[in-house]
């Protein structure tokens, strides 16, 4: 089910909306696992009050994707003080993007990142951080065709 743009409700997430989200999220950690296994899904993945916060956190957002009365997209992204020594005084990061895999390409994540970005502008962020796994191409190419482009590498070692 290709989501058509006219189909498509994109609003503010909901507590009605985290179950929906949930599976979303261990989808995409289950996804992510492909590229590394550090990303497996843990037995008691997502815990509600994670996802509680996402609605209820004055520094956190998510957004939802409705398509059918069926959630198949999410956005979640918080808004942070930078540390004093920065002249920078508040950034965002988007945590968590996320589009179901029968929706993708209809411009659901550009919509979801257009709202978790205006959120962020609106409550004085210069700037909106993302991570994305090194190993994950077209999450790669999908970020940099939004503008997003190499700030901090995040290296790792295996213990």
């Amino acid at each position: 089910m290709t989501a058509p743009a006219g189909r498509v409700a994109l609003r503010r997430a909901r507590g009605s909306d985290l179950d929906a989200i949930a599976a979303l999220w261990r989808s995409l950690l289950a996804l992510h696992a492909e590229f590394d296994p550090a990303f497996g899904v843990a037995s008691d993945a997502v815990p509600a009050r994670a996802l509680a916060e996402l609605v209820d956190d004055a520094g956190t957002a998510a957004w939802v994707a409705e398509a059918e009365a069926h959630v198949v997209g999410f956005c979640a992204a918080r808004v942070e003080d930078a540390p004093r020594a920065l002249a920078e005084s508040r950034r965002a990061e988007i945590t968590e993007l996320f589009v179901a895999a029968d929706a993708r390409r209809s411009g659901l994540g550009r919509a979801l990142v257009a709202a978790a970005c205006e959120w962020a502008r609106e409550r004085g962020a210069a700037r909106v951080e993302v991570r994305v796994a090194a190993r994950n191409p077209s999450g790669q190419a999908f970020w940099r065709s939004l503008g997003f482009g190499a700030f901090v590498d995040v290296l790792d070692r295996r213990l």
